[in-house]
């Protein structure tokens, strides 16, 4: 064996992907089960869409979500934890802009039992003032010491100047609003968003066809109707924007603007295009900001997706005293990227890099699953992984050259700091 040669280097053609059989239960709920795993463990994701764009007051989504486990007539929040946590299980709750909801952990010859624990709290949670206090307190501090850092003033007055300081996407959070928090409007939130309106369900382990019919049973409690609500979005403002922290030493920084989503047919390209920029460590912008400058530990780029909206984004922390260096390098990359073609090498090894992400992400059934979400929430076709897996092997250079000088004009970023 001539261990100075490196083994031969194959790039992948295709990928393939098992995702989950669709059941339908009562009141068109929708269950998505995964039973391709190794081992005895269960995620179980009961999803809503009662996102934080849904409530009309701010933080009122949020609280919902954080207080589905608060109490009932008759146990704790304590009691009901220890309860789950006696049979080995975790609750893990999620919210964004979009969807809201919790997933359980278990074992699977526990997941019935913690799942009639969790759906008898949820049908008689009362939602008791002194957690509601108690969650308000931690919340307000937590937030208060956000409000200290750049990086999170940066991105609220970012996301405003996006979507608009009236828009659900783009309203920022003031401390005041957490006086307004009330147990009745959380009620409120929870019966028309919870209570009235239908989940999806996730399941991945490998469970018994009798806790396919409890969860059958249990859906038959809710309306077979759907929530919507598209988000109102202003005109995004351009050009740049900067706000004095006093005694901050960082400056935070945030380009971009508004994009497309997955089913816009340059997104495949411009993922290409963007992980050649600040995608992944090796990127341009790591480079020249990070390794050449010194001016920041960390710089990335990326595009965010929510059912509305879409936008891109550069985000890093820089020196105060080198703020408006570091935003001049950048435009320089994104310049650069519009005049000159991606040499072959590097086109070559970005896209190696994105093969081997898929592989990745894909390895393992709660990874297919998350695979599967994201068809799911963005209503793409399930041939999306395969179909990105063979654009990939086609884009050239000029073509990415192409989509640079389409979305990387300067005067429709806008440029947001704060420090």
């Amino acid at each position: 064996m001539d261990r100075v040669k490196g083994p031969e280097f194959k790039q992948a053609e295709s990928i393939s992907l098992s995702f989950p059989k669709q059941i339908k239960l009562n009141n068109d709920v929708d269950l998505y089960y995964l039973d391709e795993v190794k081992d005895d463990s269960v995620k179980l994701e009961f999803s809503w869409t009662a996102g934080t764009k849904y409530a009309k007051d701010k933080l009122i989504a949020s609280f919902t979500n954080k207080l589905l486990f608060s109490g009932t007539a008759d146990r704790t929040a304590r009691e009901i934890s220890e309860e789950v946590d006696f049979y080995g299980g975790y609750l893990q709750k999620n919210i964004d802009k979009d969807h809201a909801g919790f997933t359980i952990y278990c074992l699977n010859e526990n997941v019935s039992t913690i799942f009639k624990i969790v759906s008898k709290v949820l049908a008689n949670c009362t939602f008791p003032v002194e957690e509601l206090d108690k969650e308000r307190t931690i919340a307000l501090e937590q937030f208060k010491i956000d409000s200290e850092k750049v990086k999170n003033l940066c991105r609220r007055r970012f996301n405003a100047g996006l979507f608009g300081e009236e828009s659900a996407y783009g309203r920022i959070v003031e401390n005041a609003d957490f006086e307004e928090v009330s147990k009745s409007n959380v009620e409120a939130f929870y019966k028309d968003f919870y209570q009235n309106n239908r989940p999806t369900i996730f399941l991945c382990g490998k469970v018994d066809d009798s806790f396919i019919e409890d969860l059958r049973e249990w859906s038959s409690q809710f309306s077979s109707g759907e929530k919507a609500n598209t988000v109102s979005l202003d005109e995004q403002q351009t050009g740049e924007f900067h706000s004095e922290q006093e005694g901050a030493i960082q400056s935070a920084i945030r380009i971009g603007c508004r994009m497309f989503d997955k089913k816009h047919p340059d997104y495949f390209g411009f993922q290409l295009l963007n992980t050649v920029l600040g995608g992944y460590f090796g990127s341009r912008l790591m480079a020249n900001i990070r390794e050449d400058k010194g001016y920041t530990y960390g710089i990335g780029s990326s595009l965010a997706v929510m059912e509305d909206a879409a936008y891109f984004f550069i985000a890093t922390e820089v020196g105060s005293e080198v703020r408006e260096a570091a935003i001049n390098e950048v435009f320089k990359e994104l310049q650069k990227l519009q005049d000159e073609a991606i040499p072959e090498d590097e086109l070559n090894r970005v896209k190696n890099y994105m093969f081997g992400e898929f592989l990745r992400q894909s390895d393992g059934s709660l990874a297919m699953m998350e695979c599967f979400k994201n068809i799911y929430f963005n209503q793409l076709q399930e041939s999306y992984y395969s179909d990105f897996f063979k654009a990939l092997h086609k884009f050239t250079a000029a073509d990415l050259q192409q989509l640079a000088q389409k979305y990387f004009q300067k005067n429709k970023m806008i440029v947001m700091s704060v420090g």
